[in-house]
């Protein structure tokens, strides 16, 4: 009989036929993959690093394609039981509890014709909770030659986003700075607004963030200024491989008397354990300096890094 002869019902029953033989079929060409595998799959889930565990499974599943659904299936369980322990253990955590960060530096001196001294330091501290994401961070960046000195830039900040979707967030900075060499002596900076998760995976993982914001500004003149402006943020972070990763954290404030740009594109390698090696450059533009002040700033650093 041929196609027209068939009644819906027939057709209906024979898709699925199809589909479960399909199913069926698929179960059982899939093979469970070695127990060594299996152990390496597991070590990989306790690293707590996405990226590790995603690589070690997919070179598993190369390695073994006709093992691919039972792969998949563990890192979906182990990647399910991570994340139970996780909220358990952050439903249990007081506020100065589960906080994970980096502490960063790099000096250097020289003597005899030329004298030199340069520090550069850095702190950032993360804590990632159920409903609130919290960073701490702190920079000091100093050089002296030849008896003087010719950079002295330090900054502290604090970011608190409130998780409204998995994506969407509330966001509110805080942040003081102090850089004679781009023309103030003490800047605060205080701004709401809201952000978006662009990306979210273990390989990549990029966030933009804006809203108003409000300036203090006293400059070297002893002039100050409050400004309205408009405050723009992203961070972008590519992890290439498990021990390499490139970073962007640029921002913009629009709108006010002084507007400000300003980047920071790093390369960070693991050297040995929590210990890595930094190689960063930032560019720091601000609009309407004072006078004899340059408009634009850039530092480059290369610093070690420890991981806690």
């Amino acid at each position: 009989m041929g196609l027209t002869g068939r009644t819906p019902l027939t057709i209906r029953l024979s898709a699925a036929a199809a589909a479960a033989y399909l199913i069926f079929a698929t179960a059982a060409v899939a093979e469970p993959p070695p127990e060594p595998i299996v152990r390496l799959i597991t070590e990989a889930a306790r690293t707590g690093n996405p990226a590790t565990l995603k690589q070690t499974a997919d070179l598993a599943k190369a390695t073994y394609p006709a093992s691919a659904p039972e792969i998949d299936a563990l890192v979906a369980n182990l990647q399910a039981q991570a994340e139970a322990a996780r909220v358990a253990r952050l439903r249990e955590q007081g506020f100065f509890q589960g906080w994970s960060g980096e502490g960063e530096i790099g000096a250097s001196q020289t003597t005899g014709t030329a004298r030199n001294t340069t520090i550069a330091a850095g702190v950032k501290l993360n804590k990632d909770g159920i409903d609130w994401q919290h960073h701490l961070a702190g920079l000091v960046d100093y050089q002296h030659s030849n008896g003087v000195t010719t950079a002295n830039r330090e900054l502290a900040s604090y970011d608190a986003n409130y998780k409204i979707t998995p994506r969407l967030f509330a966001d509110g900075f805080l942040q003081w700075e102090q850089d004679r060499f781009a023309g103030f002596t003490r800047r605060f900076t205080e701004s709401l607004g809201l952000g978006y998760n662009i990306l979210g995976g273990p390989i990549m993982t990029w966030q933009v963030s804006g809203g108003p914001a409000l300036r203090q500004t006293t400059f070297i003149t002893r002039a100050s200024e409050n400004d309205v402006t408009a405050r723009g943020a992203t961070q972008f972070v590519w992890n290439f491989t498990p021990a390499t990763a490139f970073s962007e954290d640029a921002g913009v404030y629009l709108g006010g008397r002084d507007n400000t740009y300003f980047s920071t594109t790093a390369a960070t390698t693991k050297i040995l354990g929590d210990l890595s090696a930094r190689l960063s450059f930032n560019i720091n533009i601000e609009s309407h300096p004072p006078p004899g002040i340059q408009n634009t700033s850039t530092i480059s650093r290369f610093t070690l890094v420890y991981g806690f």
